[in-house]
């Protein structure tokens, strides 16, 4: 009797069991942090990262680039809308999409799909917090990535047509150093072999023209050992060399210099195609003007900034990987220094990002007129070096390291000073006289049929845009004066440097 009891008990549980409803499984909930009004810590900022990698997980990936010197990862997102596995997209776009990502062998590091095609340019490259102290550029990616992502249906148009890798903080050692210790850190926190200084700066570690940078330990915009000898530079490399058959657009955010520049930042020359970069720059600036009535500036780098810049991320992308766009935005402003109070982050944000999206969209209608294929070779630096280098300049073609003398690095002396030509009174009494003689003679008589305006001038041609010093750099047609820069480049920048 007990024994039949328990059968029937055992079978009334067993069917509870079978005919209780399925709990679905629940997707693992991660706190949303406050990326609009806050700087935020490096963990809140993965933490974002992984928030919406998990919320939007049909176009959202996120990918670790490499490991810092303190063993922190540098994170990149990917907001690649027009994939495969979209929901939002119909049936028959999904099949005509790539898939989202790579999937590796080990199982853990994923990455990106490099686009195979006619029409394989497509994907915009936005990188910040280069510089430990310039927050406001790490908040200003961030904010770019909630527009991208949390308030995606108000830019499908961008989504269809443009695919998003943003590297919100590409230096998070020295991140974190500038906001616990030093306010104003800028460069790495790798410690420097056979000196007690500590950092690189990771703009001036770019394998194009190095050795045209400063070599001096101490200083903040040291280059580094070598070309890509910090973990933060060798991480964006390989990252940018996978996808630089797809990349139409990079955007360098910094501050605060309030401008848009485009390269060359090495040298003073223009670049072959300056005339669509500055239409690029003058999109964004002209889309922030309408929003708020922020004024940036446009033009080169080397005459905005009245020096050359060697081994900047910006000329990498643009001289090295041939991408068709390259930009730096200096972000606001110089009353506000690196870090602007909390209450402006908002503001810069939003109206960053409205320039931003007029430059990507424009960037679009520009793709087909530029060709990177049939361009000449990149133009020396302005710092003398020799002809039989590389075009980094540390080795000969050989293969055998430059001596120190021949480098064009900072600590070289080796350039000869310009002799100082003595004026005496003499001759500059004997000037006067001259031009005295030649009023007397009263003015000489013009050619037959020809006036003062028709007379041909003494200085050569000039191209649309180009200043009389062939810079090429400011907004639109602007002559210079006596060789001087333009009244609207004099104003200093704390920037890029």
């Amino acid at each position: 009797m007990f024994n039949a009891k328990s059968k029937r008990t055992t079978k009334t549980s067993k069917a509870r069991v079978r005919d209780a409803p399925v709990t679905p499984l629940r997707r693992m909930v991660i706190p949303r942090p406050d990326v609009l009004h806050n700087y935020l810590e490096y963990k809140q900022i993965n933490q974002y990262l992984e928030y919406l990698a998990n919320r939007y997980p049909h176009f959202v990936q996120m990918y670790t680039l490499g490991l810092t010197h303190e063993k922190r990862e540098v994170r990149a997102l990917e907001i690649n809308w027009m994939n495969s596995e979209n929901v939002e997209l119909s049936i028959q776009m999904r099949e005509m999409s790539p898939p989202p990502f790579v999937a590796a062998t080990n199982g853990r590091n994923n990455a990106p799909v490099v686009h195979v095609g006619e029409n394989c340019r497509n994907t915009v490259f936005i990188e910040a917090g280069t510089h430990a102290r310039e927050w406001i550029s790490i908040t200003t990616a961030l904010n770019c990535i909630y527009q991208l992502t949390e308030r995606y249906t108000r830019n499908v148009d961008v989504l269809r047509k443009l695919r998003f890798i943003i590297v919100p903080l590409v230096n998070p050692d020295g991140y974190e150093y500038s906001r616990t210790k030093n306010a104003n850190w800028r460069k790495n926190r790798r410690p420097q072999k056979s000196s007690k200084f500590v950092g690189t700066d990771c703009n001036r570690n770019y394998d194009i023209f190095w050795a045209s940078g400063s070599s001096k330990t101490n200083r903040n915009t040291f280059k580094g050992d070598r070309p890509f000898s910090e973990p933060e530079t060798r991480a964006m490399r390989n990252m940018l060399e996978r996808l630089s058959p797809n990349l139409l657009f990079f955007l360098s955010l910094h501050s605060y210099g309030q401008s848009i520049m485009y390269p060359w930042g090495y040298c003073r020359d223009a670049a072959f195609y300056w005339r669509e970069l500055s239409s690029l720059a003058n999109s964004g600036k002209s889309a922030i003007k309408s929003y708020n009535g922020r004024e940036y500036r446009t033009g080169s780098i080397s005459c905005l900034t009245k020096r050359t810049i060697a081994g900047s991320v910006v000329d990498y992308v643009y001289g090295v990987l041939k991408v068709p766009m390259a930009l730096v935005m200096e972000l606001p402003a110089r009353d506000l220094g690196f870090q602007p109070p909390v209450e402006m982050v908002s503001q810069i944000g939003h109206e960053s990002w409205y320039g931003i999206r007029e430059m990507c969209k424009r960037s679009f209608d520009l793709r087909n007129q530029i060709n990177r294929n049939n361009e000449p070779q990149l133009p020396r630096p302005t710092r003398f070096i020799p002809e039989d280098t590389n075009i980094n300049g540390t080795v000969h073609e050989n293969g055998t390291p430059i001596p120190v003398e021949h480098t064009a690095g900072g600590d070289s002396k080796a350039t000869t000073k310009k002799k100082r030509v003595k004026r005496t009174m003499l001759s500059h009494h004997e000037a006067i006289l001259k031009m005295q003689e030649s009023s007397k003679q009263g003015p000489q008589p013009f050619p037959a049929g020809m006036f003062p305006r028709q007379m041909a001038s003494s200085a050569p041609p000039l191209r649309p845009g180009l200043t009389r010093d062939r810079r090429g750099g400011g907004d639109g047609v602007i002559l210079s004066s006596r060789g001087k820069p333009p009244v609207a480049s004099t104003m200093p920048i704390g920037v890029f440097l």
